[in-house]
């Protein structure tokens, strides 16, 4: 099996590095793990706290290279590949377990002359932590894998590898920190560098507090730790699992519901062979996507480069947080706004920079990523300004901030 087919600059700029962007865009998105061991038993446990709900659970089967494995898995296109989804977590038919957490930005500076991973007949082609699940079994052979290859790609997160045998690692890119007594803990920041940020980090001190203060190790109070440290808002605990590393037992929550779990037996998917799980699709729930909005409430006509501003708002059958999308008919959105409380206006502004009318609608949807209708429309003329250049009108007030307080107030700059 060849390893490694590439490992030009461009193949890193284009692939590897966009893979992680995500990770890269807020290092505060969270994301908690910690595992333990006592006596033979080992569990990890890990909330994965993101904004898109969108996550599926792939199983791989073994072959004459590499180990069965299941992994989370999220679309995330890039430019080499626009199909491509993201691995974030797995656990391998050893009883190998991995999972990723966003950082502050760190360069690693000992990869010089190493090769990037890549390898086409690889599912994940570019992503050196499933290559190193599919291949491994324990924590020092996986050391043998970072050793071999460049790790610049680490730049903003940083990787927890846990073995059956209890033994884990969190590898920061040059530098990897060892567990020191029966448990470990990673959140967000690098434990070698917290002057970086994200540290303190109260996620962190919470597993930390409840772990060693734990009676007995069991499968409920890992459970139990997820919860105290799962997040809501903007960036919630879309799913969080409970790993035996001995038995290859997924015990599996989603969006922090941990009075529903879904037992995963990894061996009992593999015999099913190679075959995916929409995330949502595995569990039965009751929840609805939220009321259809109000219809955007505002002026009907307005000025080009004016801002005007807008609200709507709407209820959640379930009282769930709700986030509001405002279309503005020109071929532009507001993105993702909120979150709100179900029933708490929303309110927004947009300029129009060509005549016209246009037609301004809202949607809104819950924090488990259900969607509600679109709003009726609210109908918005634009008409021909006197040949003003706002464009330069524009660039003059923001230039000058407080040098044009009524023109600022009148254009809505």
């Amino acid at each position: 099996m060849i390893h490694t087919k590439k490992s030009n600059k461009i193949l890193h700029f284009l692939g590897i590095s966009f893979i992680f962007l995500f990770l890269s865009n807020n290092f505060a998105t969270a994301c908690t793990g910690f595992t333990y061991l006592e006596g033979d038993e080992v569990l990890v446990g890990s909330n994965e706290d993101w904004y898109d709900y969108d996550f599926w659970i792939r199983f791989l089967i073994a072959d004459e290279y590499t180990y069965g494995r299941l992994v989370f898995e999220n679309h995330w296109p890039i430019p080499p590949d626009p199909n491509w989804h993201c691995p974030q977590a797995g656990m391998n038919d050893q009883g190998l377990f991995y999972d990723c957490f966003a950082t502050p930005y760190l360069l690693p500076v000992n990869s010089s002359g190493k090769p990037y991973y890549y390898n086409s007949s690889d599912h994940y082609r570019y992503s050196l932590e499933s290559y190193a699940l599919s291949v491994c079994s324990t924590i020092d052979e996986l050391l043998d894998i970072y050793e071999d290859y460049n790790l610049e790609h680490m730049e903003q997160y940083q990787v927890l590898w846990v073995d059956k045998n209890g033994d884990s690692i969190i590898i920061e890119g040059d530098d990897i920190i060892f567990k020191q007594g029966n448990f470990q803990v990673v959140t967000n920041f690098y434990q070698s560098r917290p002057e970086l940020g994200g540290h303190p980090c109260w996620r962190y001190n919470t597993a930390v507090s409840m772990l060693e203060n734990m009676n007995e190790l069991t499968v409920e109070y890992f459970t139990s730790i997820c919860n105290a440290t799962h997040q809501t808002g903007a960036y919630p605990s879309v799913y969080s699992g409970v790993y035996d590393l001995k038995e290859e037992i997924l015990y599996l929550y989603y969006f922090y519901n941990y009075d529903n779990v879904v037992i995963i037996d990894l061996e009992e998917e593999l015999l099913l062979g190679e075959h995916v799980y929409f995330l949502a699709d595995l569990f039965e729930s009751s929840n609805h996507p939220p009321d259809k909005p109000i219809a955007p409430i505002g002026p009907i006509k307005g000025t080009i480069w004016k801002k005007c501003s807008y609200q709507s708002q709407t209820t959640d059958p379930e009282e769930d947080k709700v986030e509001y999308l405002f279309d503005w008919g020109d071929g532009t959105d507001s993105g993702w706004l909120g979150p709100y409380n179900s029933g708490e206006v929303c309110k927004t502004s947009h300029r129009w920079i060509i005549k016209g009318s246009y037609n301004v609608k809202v949607k809104a949807r819950d924090m488990k990523g259900l969607e509600s209708e679109w709003s009726e429309s609210l109908t918005v003329a634009i008409p021909k300004n006197k040949p003003i250049d706002f464009i330069f009108l524009e660039w003059l007030i923001n230039r000058f901030p407080n040098a044009f307080p009524i023109l600022r107030y009148i254009f809505g700059f």
